[in-house]
């Protein structure tokens, strides 16, 4: 475990630390390892989410050449999505079927 050295200060409004305490105390923590959890989790998302979309000039080109190809038919997932869409129709009411009255 990593030492602690540390310190970040905040100010808030009372009624946003009263929701925090409250908060904190239904999840069985302290208000900072639930303050800090919850920004950490924030900013690890934030930074996968940066990461993720920013490509070198090498990448974008391949993307790009990936994108302008023919689509490929994959034989299980096409065989798949008919049994989802049969599946899906077989469930569907039918147009004859008469509709139950709207209660308003």
């Amino acid at each position: 475990m990593s030492t602690k050295t540390e310190r970040l200060n905040l100010r808030c409004s009372k009624v946003t630390a009263m929701t925090l305490r409250e908060a904190a105390g239904l999840q069985d923590q302290d208000l900072t390892s639930f303050v800090l959890g919850a920004a950490l989790d924030r900013a690890r998302t934030v930074l996968v989410e940066d990461r993720a979309l920013r490509l070198t000039p090498q990448e974008m080109l391949q993307l790009e050449k990936v994108l302008d190809e023919d689509a490929t038919v994959v034989p299980q997932l096409a065989a798949l999505i008919r049994g989802v869409r049969t599946a899906a129709c077989s469930h569907a009411p039918s147009a004859n079927a008469t509709a139950s009255p709207r209660v308003r």
